[in-house]
């Protein structure tokens, strides 16, 4: 008796741990050296790029229930990590993250900061300014062409809110997650 209650509770934790969401994950890593030549001294400079790209499995939901579903291709997240080293230690001494989004047929990256993120153009050229809030969960917005305040939903795509003086109306827009980078 006292070997099948531990079986049992055995199958009951590996029944609840196989519960969680399967996400295909891809991760590739770059690392380019140059060498560079300071006050006389040969000095190597290293950048390394990790680029992670994750995509939720799904199966076709007119399927359910049916062993053979076929699969569907959600939106693909895509993240950059980029770390510098420009000294002789064998530590990377800076690192950026950046994320990439589409909104209204135009990409952006999102770049981490020390205070949120600045958002880029397709361009590289900077469109605005996320500085996160005291309860971590909001932003507060500076963009080029208006103010307001961002979050993440659960799709991880970006929103945006703010007031539009011209219509006196609330304009709620989403940068979504882009697998294009």
């Amino acid at each position: 008796m006292k070997h099948l209650i531990y079986v049992f509770s055995l199958l009951m934790i590996t029944g609840a741990y196989a519960q969680n969401k399967p996400v295909d994950r891809v991760k590739e890593t770059k690392v380019k050296t140059v060498k560079v030549n300071k006050d006389g001294e040969i000095v190597e400079n290293k950048v390394k790029i990790v680029t992670t790209k994750e995509q939720e499995v799904k199966t076709d939901p007119d399927y359910k229930g049916t062993i053979d579903a076929p699969r569907v291709f959600p939106k693909v997240k895509v993240t950059k990590e980029i770390s510098i080293d420009n000294d002789r230690d064998p530590f990377y001494d800076s690192k950026d993250t950046m994320m990439y989004y589409n909104k209204s047929d135009n990409r952006f990256a999102f770049k981490s900061n020390d205070k949120g993120f600045i958002i880029f153009e397709e361009n590289e050229k900077p469109f605005g300014l996320a500085i996160q809030s005291t309860n971590k969960q909001y932003y507060l917005l500076d963009l080029n062409t208006n103010s307001g305040v961002g979050y993440f939903d659960k799709k991880g795509n970006f929103i945006v809110e703010y007031y539009n003086k011209d219509t006196g109306m609330m304009i709620v827009e989403a940068f979504e997650v882009s697998s294009e980078f």
